[in-house]
Order: C-alpha cells, then structure tokens, then sequence
C-alpha cells in the first residue's frame, strides 16, 4: 500500500510476487514433463506385454506369429490395433527364439 491513501500494489510487490510465480513454475514444468514421458513408457509397455501374449496364444493355435498386428485384430485375439504412445505403429518380430519381451516393437 502507497503512504498517501490511494489504494494498490507497489512495483516491488508486484515483482515479489512474479518471481514466486516464476519459482513454483520453474520448479514444476520439468516434473510434468518427466511424469508425462513416464505415462507414455508405462503405456508402451502394457501396449507391448499385451499384444506379445496374444501374439504367443496365436503361436500355440496356428504354430507361427502373425504377421501384423492387424492380424491379431483380425482373428479376434485384439479388439483393436492400439497405437503407440510416442506415434508409429507395433511390429512383430515373428522369430520364435526372440524372447517374449522383446518380440512386439513400435516402429515410427
């Protein structure tokens, strides 16, 4: 408050309370970011861990990987093609001495 009775903020509040704000953003956005780019891994993942076992289940009907994802989706193993989470599109690698976890990939 100013001295002569009007009513309102000094300059240096002003600036006090940007830099605070300043501080808590400068402070937050990197978390975001990161707890972003943690959701999209997580979400890859269980994307990659559920299209491998049901690659592996139509390994064990037919006795070879399917060629595409689209083909799970197709014979009903998927009920749609899920989408990577950083863009692109899942492969199969249809070698069966590939370990499970490394079998479905996405593929920009």
């Amino acid at each position: 408050m100013t001295g002569n009775g009007e009513k309102g903020f000094t300059l240096v509040e002003m600036l006090v309370v940007l830099f605070i704000i300043g501080l808590i953003l400068a402070i937050a956005i990197p978390n975001l970011k990161a707890a972003g780019e943690k959701a999209k891994d997580r979400a890859d993942r269980a994307n990659r861990q559920m299209i491998s076992a049901q690659a592996d289940n139509y390994y064990l009907e037919y006795g070879e990987y399917p060629g595409s994802v689209a083909e799970l989706v197709k014979r009903g193993y998927l009920r749609s093609v899920p989408a990577c989470p950083g863009g692109g599109h899942y492969v199969i690698d249809r070698n069966p001495q590939i370990s499970s976890e490394k079998r479905v990939k996405c593929q920009k």
